[in-house]
């Protein structure tokens, strides 16, 4: 199983990357280059990272959380030591294993970011993104033993050639290493099947509830009709850049005055409640709002009961359900809009390089402060 590269470019025996080594403990550091031929697949292929988004989820693995397994097996998972994060990446393929993969060589890719099995009942019956055998990026999961989890918070990451999409030249790397937060949004859309004749509501306004509306709006939703709940200022800012019309800022408000407020815009009960929080009060707020036959997504699950919940709010064929990764489908749809233009991203962007992640994980966790950011993408055309 030999490594084929670009003509005249060496790889390097090491490279930079910042590794979660356990909870709390990030580090700016040197690791060996990946092994791909020990990995044992011919799909492989290496990529050099040109950039990297910041995932939220990443400062819960950061705090010891496994959203990953919360979210697609329903339990918590300990997290194995030495991840290298980062999974909404794109760059440069400049090695491969198999010879089917030569043809991506000098690409400029976004990959998505796992793998699944192919052959459980969860991938042959059409829920391959709920996939227990999945293989990820930037998570830890599925890899068995290894001294370095494969993560793009580094100079080169593996990937699947299976799972690449080229990226045309009318989109930047920034815009393609989006796509896993616009896939997930796709899904999640998707999800509440949702009448764009009826009002829905956004609780959270950070990347992925922006990103709900805008795939609403894609969907045919008039923005007088997507209703969002945020108190975080630079988050509804960013919410007014790309057009969003009805937001609502819920900072000292309690449940009854954000249902008034939100009852003066839709002159109605919700149809589709898209909950980024996952918090009781926002469920309680939630199932207030819901219409008859309408949808609570809850992308936020977290370990904890639900309070004040009574049956009879689920009367009238009212659904509660998750959101979890995303599917194919979701993804060349999002993919599809992407090269479109339909999606407005420059506003949500803050450069920052790699060498920096450690410090500014540290201090918003232990100060507890709002992200000064609304989307942190790593360059690694600059890492020192």
């Amino acid at each position: 199983m030999a490594l084929i590269t670009l003509e005249d470019t060496p790889l390097p025996q090491e490279i930079s990357a910042v590794v979660l080594e356990e909870p709390f403990q990030l580090k700016y550091t040197k690791i060996p280059m990946w092994p791909l031929e020990s990995f044992n697949d011919l799909n492989l292929l290496l990529v050099k990272v040109e950039v990297c988004g910041v995932c939220g989820s990443d400062f819960r693995y950061y705090q010891g959380e496994n959203p990953w397994s919360q979210h697609t097996l329903g339990i918590h998972l300990d997290n194995p030591p030495n991840i290298v994060l980062g999974h909404e990446f794109a760059g440069i393929v400049v090695a491969v294993l198999g010879e089917e993969n030569r043809k991506w060589l000098g690409k400029r890719v976004v990959p998505i970011c796992s793998k699944v099995c192919g052959i459980c009942e969860y991938c042959t019956t059409k829920r391959a993104h709920l996939c227990e055998n999945t293989i990820h990026l930037g998570h830890g999961q599925g890899w068995g033993d290894l001294s370095y989890y494969p993560g793009a918070y580094a100079e080169y990451v593996p990937a699947w050639g299976s799972g690449c999409y080229e990226i045309p030249e009318k989109v930047s790397y920034e815009d393609a290493a989006m796509m896993d937060v616009l896939a997930v949004c796709t899904h999640a859309y998707f999800r509440a099947n949702h009448n764009s004749e009826l009002p829905l509501l956004i609780m959270g306004a950070g990347p992925i509830g922006n990103g709900i509306a805008q795939v609403a709006r894609i969907n045919g939703v008039k923005e007088e009709k997507i209703i969002i709940l945020e108190r975080n200022e630079m988050a509804i800012r960013i919410a007014e850049k790309v057009g969003l019309q009805k937001i609502i800022n819920t900072a000292n408000k309690d449940i009854a005055e954000l249902k008034d407020e939100i009852y003066k815009i839709s002159k109605r009960k919700i149809f589709s409640i898209f909950d980024g929080i996952g918090s009781d009060f926002s469920f309680d707020l939630g199932m207030k709002l819901l219409d008859k036959g309408g949808t609570y997504v809850n992308l936020a699950v977290h370990n904890q009961k639900i309070r004040n919940l009574n049956q009879m709010q689920l009367s009238s064929e009212r659904n509660i359900t998750t959101s979890s990764n995303f599917s194919i489908s979701a993804y060349e749809h999002a993919w599809k809009w992407l090269q479109a233009g339909e999606f407005i991203l420059d506003p949500w962007y803050s450069m920052v390089s790699l060498a920096k992640i450690p410090t500014i994980f540290e201090e918003i966790i232990k100060n507890k402060q709002e992200k000064p950011f609304f989307k942190l993408i790593i360059s690694l055309s600059n890492i020192k």
